[in-house]
């Protein structure tokens, strides 16, 4: 009787030491979510949210006369980005911003040591929406894309219309059109009398109207890494509806400290109005980098 009164009295104590362990599991894991839930809400909090990077990079490769194995005798490349998010949440209007730019020159023995522009391009977009439920809002899109240098606005891509937005959380968001207007530019002169980018041979404006969406992320993926992406689609009712015209923009932000770091940039990109083929363009960077 003794024994089993023993076997007994050490079951009730390992039975609550092992309450008392899961008690202390449940509540650490309570503590966490509601931790992150905290963070979560702090970070969709009214007013304005702001973030970006600046980045300028320099790389330079060389060899001399008696490397076999060949190469550009010397290289050099500078390249500067400029990726800002200024965002605005106030009751139920949200009010979406950004700006991305990057211009990039490289030189090489090959081209006379001359620098030639390799990348150049700047977007600016801005999305203005109206809660009718927790994550969908009414919307209006305007953007704006060329590039900085020689042949301003040549090709040039300005957007109009309504839409529906999607914004679940600030990480992401997406805007669906079923009438966008899309103004197609060729501003340079000396293309005026040839049809180039869908404008025609004798105009400076191609009108499109048609149907778009755009897809934003904007994610940590670690302390120090940041993932930005922004994809887009449109098809033009007006001209050849079937071919869909696509972006996709991707940027990797590492940080080393408050002024050193690496960017890494990917680019695809299919326009049959510019030539019915994969565009690619990649780069990866590493210099003076600076939080916004």
């Amino acid at each position: 009787m003794k024994k089993t009164l023993t076997v007994l009295l050490l079951l009730c104590i390992l039975t609550t030491v092992k309450a008392q362990t899961t008690s202390d599991e449940a509540k650490k894991a309570a503590d966490e979510a509601a931790a992150k839930l905290t963070a979560e809400k702090k970070e969709m909090k009214e007013g304005w949210i702001k973030a970006g990077t600046i980045n300028l990079s320099i790389n330079e490769a060389g060899r001399n006369d008696y490397w076999i194995k060949g190469g550009e005798k010397q290289a050099v490349g500078i390249k500067g980005i400029i990726d800002y998010n200024f965002d605005r949440l106030q009751g139920k209007t949200t009010w979406l911003n950004s700006f991305r730019a990057r211009y990039g020159v490289a030189s090489a023995t090959s081209t006379g040591n001359k620098f030639l522009k390799n990348d150049d391009y700047f977007n600016f977009n801005s999305t203005y929406g109206k809660k009718f439920s927790k994550n969908w809002s009414y919307a209006g899109y305007f953007s704006v894309e060329s590039q900085f240098e020689s042949y301003f606005m040549t090709p040039g891509y300005i957007k109009l219309g309504p839409g529906l937005l999607y914004k679940p959380n600030a990480h992401f968001s997406m805007l669906a059109s079923p009438l966008m207007a899309n103004l197609t530019t060729k501003l340079a002169n000396s293309l005026k009398p040839i049809s180039a980018f869908g404008v025609d041979s004798g105009k400076k404006v191609n009108f499109g109207l048609g149907a778009f969406v755009q897809v934003n992320l904007n994610y940590d993926l670690g302390k120090n890494v940041n993932y930005k992406s922004v994809a887009t689609a449109y098809s033009d009712y007006l001209n050849n509806p079937g071919n869909v015209i696509m972006d996709w923009n991707n940027l990797f932000t590492f940080t080393v400290n408050k002024y050193l770091g690496a960017t890494i940039s990917l680019t695809a990109r299919y326009n049959d109005l510019e030539i019915g083929r994969l565009q690619l363009q990649h780069a990866i960077g590493v210099g003076l980098s600076y939080k916004l």
